[in-house]
């Protein structure tokens, strides 16, 4: 029965990612796995795991791809719910660091269902598609209100799933 309440009490700590009171964090994936890693996604998932078990997003800017730091910054971000973290990605490879911010919350915008993310981007088009998309995946559709480009704001009013 002693078991069974330790367990009650260490699952929702570790739902929750937090470590309870006298356990050590585990481990996350090494960062040269991570870097090895092939296939982009998995590269994506291995090193934002790597970041958030270690608690340091700048981990996801390791990778060679900025597609690849993006996505990565964008899922720790989410975790820690600082969605300013997306600030943290640098120019790379002629990608304005501008560009690769917008895209960071683009995805937070998505991940989190919040238009206020889409707010403010500076990349044209970007904020756009970023309220089509939050419509698209069930979101409000007075979003598209929002979309300066009236063709886009047009086909998301009657019929979002054609942009694919």
């Amino acid at each position: 029965m002693r078991r069974r309440a330790l367990w009650l009490f260490l699952l929702p700590l570790a739902l929750a990612g937090e470590v309870a009171p006298g356990f050590a964090r585990a481990a996350g994936p090494d960062l040269k796995d991570c870097l090895a890693e092939a296939m982009p996604a998995k590269q994506i998932a291995c090193l934002a795991k790597a970041a958030i078990t270690g608690g340091d997003p700048n981990l996801c800017l390791e990778a060679a791809r900025p597609s690849v730091r993006w996505r990565c910054v964008a899922l720790y971000a989410d975790r820690a719910g600082e969605p300013s973290l997306c600030g943290i990605l640098p120019e790379s490879e002629g990608v304005p660091a501008s560009v690769s911010r917008d895209y960071c919350h683009v995805q937070l915008a998505v991940t989190r269902r919040d238009p206020t993310l889409c707010d403010g981007l500076t990349t044209p088009n970007l904020a756009d598609g970023c309220y089509l998309e939050l419509v698209k995946t069930g979101g409000d559709r007075a979003l598209c209100q929002r979309i300066a480009n009236p063709d886009v704001r047009s086909v998301c009013a009657f019929d979002p799933e054609k942009f694919q």
